[in-house]
């Protein structure tokens, strides 16, 4: 098949760009032909065959710190329906052309669904991969900032996505907060989802909040992220440490874990990896011996943390839809400490490939930690289920063959067993 991967960032910015990457390396590996459209940000990878038709880097952040209404009104009439977006799709489509299928990822606010209009009129199928909610949310993640709760007061859309303003849900801003609900009431209001002709839900849990909020269920087909499966896993050694991996931000819960760390024993290790937000924060806060944040970490070196440790911890207080990390936790052989929220319990069984514990509760968080640390044979067994349990569920070619299934218009309104 001849595939057009539509996503906004051509760089490893975040789960779903990485996720892009590898899915256009999987495709090409099965004979499908690839292509990207993305933004034309100073990081983008190299992509000479289809850059020239890539809209321009807009830095919204940047614009809006000039102030002013015309940067307002440029950066609401932009991340709504970009024109460069639209003219540059339809260049590409009548350059490269003809496709098989388009298939979305996270579009939203600089490539924008004004794209969608050159595809249906070449007569081409769209596919929208879902990594978030940003469809449905205008802070995308459901999460009140004020009160650090799960706010769904915007669900089911229409004049409810302008309590984003009166919350201040985007960044604390009034400003932007007001933008986000125009866009998002704006795409609402003009149909986007309508005139996307199947969507794929990596978790029954996504699907079923898309559903709630009015989508088309039969338009939907639950196919799981896919995950390298390395050489290197676990062994079945003890590792001598818990980790997390991603973004220290709000929503990822990491205050809540290191919270709870502070009841557990001094030679119980705790790494934190990754940036974020809350970094400077956090590691003012949580100044302990038993605590090391090891900042950002090269791809290549976070294997071996991941693979080195004894469990890691997934404690969103978010939807989660099906974190990458918990994926690539199983791949080493890694069993997982996760919160019951969202897609995690999709992945993390307990007793199986790893245990669950009540999000938001730092008790709940501290017992079930308590008891893993105390487990080391326990979790090098449940590592091993974990990395079976990748490689049945996350394996590569299963992903891809049921993607050009599902592109292919062969699976909707099901999960494909």
């Amino acid at each position: 098949m001849r595939i057009l991967l539509v996503n906004t960032f051509h760089y490893p910015r975040g789960g779903a760009s990485i996720f892009v990457l590898r899915l256009a390396e999987l495709l090409r590996a099965q004979g499908h032909t690839v292509f990207h459209f993305a933004m034309n940000h100073p990081q983008s990878l190299p992509c000479p065959d289809t850059s020239e038709f890539w809209p321009p880097y807009i830095d919204y952040p940047e614009l809006l710190k000039r102030g002013g209404l015309g940067s307002a009104v440029k950066v609401l009439r932009t991340s709504i329906s970009s024109r460069e977006a639209r003219e540059g799709m339809r260049c590409l489509l009548r350059e490269l052309g003809p496709f098989d299928a388009v298939n979305f990822h996270n579009i939203m606010h600089h490539i924008t669904p004004s794209v969608i209009a050159p595809i249906r009129e070449a007569n081409i199928p769209i596919f929208w991969t879902l990594h978030d909610f940003s469809l449905l949310c205008p802070n995308t993640n459901f999460i009140d900032n004020n009160s650090g709760k799960l706010c769904t007061v915007c669900l089911k859309g229409g004049l409810r996505f302008f309590n984003a303003p009166i919350k201040r849900c985007k960044k604390g801003s009034f400003t932007a907060s007001a933008m986000a609900a125009i866009e998002s009431w704006a795409h609402r209001l003009g149909g986007v989802h309508k005139k996307i002709d199947g969507f794929i839900s990596p978790s029954r849990f996504l699907a079923g909040k898309f559903a709630e909020a009015g989508f088309d269920k039969e338009k939907f087909a639950i196919i799981p992220n896919f995950v390298e499966l390395p050489e290197m896993t676990h062994d079945g050694s003890i590792g001598n440490y818990a980790l997390y991996f991603g973004r220290l931000s709000q929503e990822k819960g990491v205050e809540l874990l290191l919270a709870a760390w502070e009841s557990m024993p001094r030679d119980a290790i705790l790494k934190v990896a990754g940036t974020g937000p809350l970094e400077s924060k956090l590691r003012e806060e949580f100044d302990r011996p038993n605590i090391e944040f090891l900042g950002f970490v090269e791809p290549n070196e976070l294997v071996k943390v991941v693979a080195g440790a004894r469990f890691t911890v997934a404690p969103s207080i978010c939807w989660e839809n099906f974190p990458l990390s918990v994926q690539e936790s199983f791949a080493m052989g890694v069993p997982v400490l996760g919160a019951n929220i969202g897609g995690i319990p999709e992945m993390v069984i307990p007793g199986e490939t790893g245990e669950l514990f009540a999000p938001g509760q730092v008790d709940s968080l501290a017992e079930k930690a308590l008891y893993l640390w105390n487990s080391p044979q326990n979790c090098a067994a449940m590592g091993m289920k974990a990395r079976k349990f990748a490689e049945e569920k996350f394996h590569p070619k299963e992903y891809a063959d049921r993607l050009i299934e599902m592109l292919s218009g062969e699976v909707l309104g099901e999960e494909k067993k």
